[in-house]
């Protein structure tokens, strides 16, 4: 499916805990902030819609004044510690509304993912029912395409898995660990 037809979902709404007291997204990461390297990857590309689900603007303002400034339309998660199946929700309905086969689901803390990657998600689309994710030869894992046929479920799940059952149904492209690498701790931003 060609991205023109595709709504990409940037989910920057954690509260990550298990990062400490510094802003995870706002943490220095090749001498920019973490969320720039995703947020810059995804907007590049011709997806129809740009769509951010984040924090409260007082919590994150200056992540807020980034996506906006790159075209994302912000959904302000006011309950992050509904888990990241509360972003994904909250994306699913508002997506539902647009005019699009797809939605693109990206982590705004994996911040080795190329666009290339991004481009050969949507690409294995093949329609509406399609669900496309990333492995690393393992584990299947964002970022990942759901077609529109699925709109229904994204919007009932519930905890902190996520959208895993369906992913892992889905076709699974495979790269490398190292472009899947995603940043939980001050340990995994230094590695």
């Amino acid at each position: 499916m060609r991205p023109e037809q595709v709504a990409a979902v940037l989910l920057a709404a954690g509260n990550s805990t298990r990062f400490g007291e510094e802003d995870k997204l706002m943490a220095d990461h090749g001498g920019k902030p973490l969320i720039v390297h995703a947020l810059e990857a995804i907007a590049s590309l011709p997806f129809k819609y740009l769509i951010a689900v984040v924090r409260p603007h007082d919590l994150a303002p200056i992540i807020h004044r980034k996506l906006d400034r790159r075209g994302y339309t912000l959904i302000v998660n006011d309950n992050p510690e509904g888990g990241l199946s509360s972003s994904i929700v909250m994306a699913a309905q508002h997506v539902s509304e647009l005019r699009c086969n797809g939605l693109l689901m990206c982590l705004a803390d994996m911040p080795n993912v190329p666009q290339s990657h991004y481009m050969r998600l949507c690409l294995a689309a093949e329609d509406i029912r399609s669900v496309v994710a990333s492995t690393d030869g393992f584990t299947p894992c964002p970022p990942a395409f759901f077609g529109r046929r699925h709109f229904d479920e994204l919007q009932a799940l519930k905890g902190d898995q996520g959208a895993r059952a369906l992913i892992s149904q889905g076709l699974l492209l495979e790269t490398s660990g190292a472009v899947l690498h995603d940043i939980d701790t001050p340990d995994d931003l230094r590695r």
